[in-house]
């Protein structure tokens, strides 16, 4: 499909804008102790602002008539696609843990915020599990579904698609500092391969959520067997709040 020049320029505002918001507007390491305190309220912060996202651009492509097949709302066998999800989610998690330990040889500190925002208490697990959704889905859209398809038609194909969209996620999340958006830009180059392979999203989506509501809901914990000593500095009484 030949997408017109205000949904490219739109495509390249997203991809250079959604960092330079994180930066300005994202957490910052000061933040520690009022993410400690709210986490749930930060939860719902960043699910409305993917969600709003998300929407405007669903706003654009209908006003541009771009069919949703055409950035990915599709699925042409359920089975394959359900394969697709469950590869990227266990080849995602190994590269998640294989980055970290990366990280941990090179001496690369890993942001505070990373441990700080994960949930402990039940209530604060349905609330990152319902961001956690939002995320797979609106973020998914926005980077594997909207910008990935614009760039393929008009900036030279797949490939310098799928690069141009995993750096652009990877720097999207610098309030993990280098190894968080090295973590992120892989985790991207991951995800958009059932794109590539299949034209759905669906497979990104369900793998993304996984990933996430994975590394949430404890495996935080197996990746940083040694967090007691960053988790007493960034927030000492919550480790043992309990569940």
């Amino acid at each position: 499909m030949t997408f017109t020049s205000l949904v490219l320029g739109y495509a390249i505002a997203l991809a250079v804008g959604l960092p330079l918001l994180a930066f300005r507007t994202g957490l910052r390491e000061e933040h520690v102790a009022e993410v400690r305190a709210a986490r749930p309220a930060v939860y719902f912060s960043a699910a409305v602002s993917i969600g709003v996202l998300a929407a405007v651009t669903f706003g654009i492509s209908a006003w541009q008539s771009i069919p949703p097949a055409e950035v990915g709302w599709k699925v042409d066998a359920a089975g394959p696609a359900f394969g697709w999800a469950v590869g990227v989610a266990v080849a995602g998690l190994a590269t998640v843990y294989l980055v970290v330990r990366l990280g941990q040889a090179l001496k690369l500190t890993e942001s505070p915020l990373s441990f700080v925002l994960m949930p402990r208490t039940s209530r604060e697990k349905r609330a990152f599990l319902l961001v956690a959704a939002v995320a797979a889905v609106g973020e998914e859209y926005l980077y594997r579904g909207f910008m990935y398809h614009v760039f393929t038609g008009t900036l030279g194909g797949p490939w310098t698609a799928a690069v141009l969209t995993s750096v652009s996620f990877g720097v999207a999340h610098g309030y993990q500092k280098t190894i968080g958006m090295v973590r992120a830009a892989l985790l991207g180059a991951l995800l958009v391969v059932p794109v590539i392979w299949t034209g759905s999203l669906f497979p990104s989506i369900v793998a993304h959520f996984w990933i996430n509501a994975a590394v949430g809901l404890g495996g935080w914990k197996r990746l940083f067997p040694d967090l007691a000593a960053v988790e007493a500095s960034a927030a000492p009484d919550d480790w043992n709040q309990g569940t």
